[in-house]
């Protein structure tokens, strides 16, 4: 059957921006609420994902709900305010132009049109909702290559369409209809109200996998991030679009769509990268180095931050382990990576009963905050469905198995090289509307061999996206209330450490397989760290109240031998010493 969306949503209209001030502090914290729903004007925080089977149909049809992570702008001058979905997968900013024809308060009409294949060439299996929001992972690419073809989920698409046609569809039934959006919820921009607004007079087009697109005008304006004032920030004008609100892309500068995407592809330049948001934060002197760290807190949490130019200590436990994003479209051009791939090095279950290893093959992971549920190649589903006791059912095309008791503590271990992140099961179980007692496991199968970790993983970890040095540093999140313990991040990430694999990631496609054992990460230790500064560990998943309040330190050592912790040196040196002062005397 064909698959429908499995996307949690949760909305993150940003709740606060702050801004240190100081020469030696230099950060901007986003700060945003979390909500579930179908689409991002009905979500709320209560909401909770779900399957529905409909009736009479030994059929499953999945909700489609997905997640939101949205903040207000301040654009122009005098400033005009404008809400944002913020993605990590995508690297433009656009926003909703106030002549948009889909909006009820514009002079004009608009189409209810949603028929866009005269714009751009849309294959996913995942849709959208169908206002059209941000949910960046597949990007067609100038020239008609498709890199993400492999994904089966998601769908933010760049597209390689004709703009004119686009705009000859936009003529011919922009006043066809009534107009279906109400655009002053969310904010338009005003070029003509904006005395510092400047119009690069190039064209800005993106389209989506529910077929939602925008198309307008690039250029630049002042924005300001609630104190941090930023000049010439480049941004695209859609003064046609049918989606309800615009984005803030914030990824790496090779998924810019004036590079890889429709830009590259209707402009008679060549493809260029330009100084997007997090760029500009950097160059104005917000922050001292282009990273941020991502963090979605719990499942039933409302809250989550974006903190640029710094990590904030208090949100992981044990240490931050940093591995290399890996460039898996080399061969097709590109010199340096266009997305946060990562290389995950094994994944297993375990349980206060058992650790069992699934597989050690090496595999592309993207790490995609537009994206809810995790998708994986179908070989490696079908091992970890057979370790859980999941089936596959054919009548709603996804794996089940019994939904799992209040006390069950079995954890999907994912092992990316030295060091592992830990989700509990039951987060990657969605029940039924049938039954509580029938749950589905959303993990999906797909005939590519990468994986795409959605929001499912990401709130169990948190994230360092480094975009200058091409690195992503990961820790278990913490969700204890502790005080902040922020650190500005100047050249590489403080406290963190390379991971044992650093060097040793991904290269080409492999062999799916079962067996190996991550859970013995160095000989027989399970927690180990270097003077050296390259780290291996094993760190279980935190509770609101952690046992440890360890986060920072790289120098403690306990190792595991057949089950028994030894205390090391300083323990062997009383001992011994006991020993002889026992001749002695």
């Amino acid at each position: 059957m064909k698959f429908s969306t499995l996307c949690i949503a949760s909305t993150l209209a940003a709740n606060s921006v702050n801004a240190s001030d100081t020469k030696q502090n230099k950060y901007v914290k986003l700060n945003f609420n979390k909500s579930i729903g179908n689409d991002y004007n009905t979500s709320s925080q209560s909401n909770r994902p779900l399957f529905k089977r409909a009736d009479n149909y030994q059929e499953f049809e999945l909700e489609n709900q997905q997640s939101f992570y949205s903040v207000d702008l301040n654009i122009g001058t005098p400033a005009q305010q404008i809400t944002v979905l913020v993605d990590t997968g995508s690297s433009d900013l656009w926003v909703t132009g106030a002549d948009n024809p889909f909006c009820s308060s514009s002079s004009g009409h608009s189409s209810k049109k949603r028929d866009v294949e005269s714009v751009s060439s849309i294959d996913t299996a995942e849709s959208n909702n169908k206002n059209g929001i941000i949910f960046a992972t597949e990007i067609t690419l100038g020239g008609g290559i498709d890199p993400f073809s492999y994904i089966t989920g998601s769908g933010f698409t760049f597209n390689t369409g004709d703009l004119q046609t686009a705009t000859a569809t936009r003529t011919t039934n922009a006043a066809a209809a009534e107009a279906t959006i109400d655009c002053s919820t969310y904010g338009t921009f005003d070029t003509n109200s904006s005395s510092t607004f400047k119009s690069n007079n190039t064209h800005f087009a993106i389209s989506y996998g529910d077929g939602s697109y925008a198309s307008g005008t690039w250029g630049q304006d002042v924005l300001d991030l609630s104190g941090v004032n930023i000049t010439g920030v480049s941004f695209g004008v859609s003064n046609f679009t049918n989606s309800t609100v615009g984005v803030l892309g914030i990824g790496l500068p090779g998924a810019e769509t004036t590079y890889s995407g429709t830009g590259a592809a209707e402009s008679n330049t060549n493809p260029y990268q330009y100084a997007n948001l997090p760029m500009m934060l950097r160059s104005s002197g917000a922050i001292q180095h282009n990273a941020y760290s991502l963090y979605l807190d719990s499942s039933d949490s409302q809250y989550g931050s974006v903190l640029f130019g710094a990590v904030d200590h208090s949100k992981y436990s044990g240490n931050l382990y940093t591995i290399p994003i890996i460039n898996i479209y080399r061969s097709q051009g590109y010199s340096h990576p266009i997305e946060f791939d990562v290389t995950l090095q094994g994944i297993g279950v375990s349980s206060s009963s058992e650790q069992v290893t699934v597989s050690q093959a090496k595999i592309p992971a993207l790490l995609d905050s537009g994206t809810t549920i995790t998708y994986m190649p179908a070989d490696l589903v079908s091992l970890l469905a057979e370790q859980i006791g999941a089936s596959f059912s054919t009548s709603s095309g996804f794996y089940e198995m019994s939904c799992l008791s209040s006390n069950d503590d079995t954890d999907l271990v994912f092992d990316f090289g030295g060091f592992h992140i830990s989700a509990p099961l039951s987060d990657f179980l969605i029940s039924t509307t049938v039954s509580n007692r029938q749950c589905i496991f959303a993990v999906v199968p797909q005939a590519s061999q990468n994986i795409i970790l959605g929001d499912v993983f990401l709130r169990q970890a948190y994230v360092v996206y480094d975009l200058e040095n091409y690195e992503i540093s990961l820790a278990q999140a913490d969700y204890s209330d502790n005080s902040e313990d922020i650190e500005i991040i100047s050249s590489t990430v403080p406290s963190a450490v390379q991971a044992a694999s650093y060097s040793n990631t991904w290269s080409t496609s492999q062999d799916i397989t079962s067996g190996g054992n991550i859970f013995t990460l160095d000989g027989n230790s399970t927690v180990s760290n270097t003077a050296a500064g390259t780290a291996t560990g094993t760190t279980r998943r935190n509770s609101r109240n952690p046992t440890s309040s360890s986060r920072r330190s790289t120098t403690s050592r306990v190792e595991r031998t057949n089950g028994q912790d030894i205390l090391a040196i300083p323990s062997l040196i009383l001992a011994l010493a006991s020993i002889v002062l026992s001749f002695i005397l």
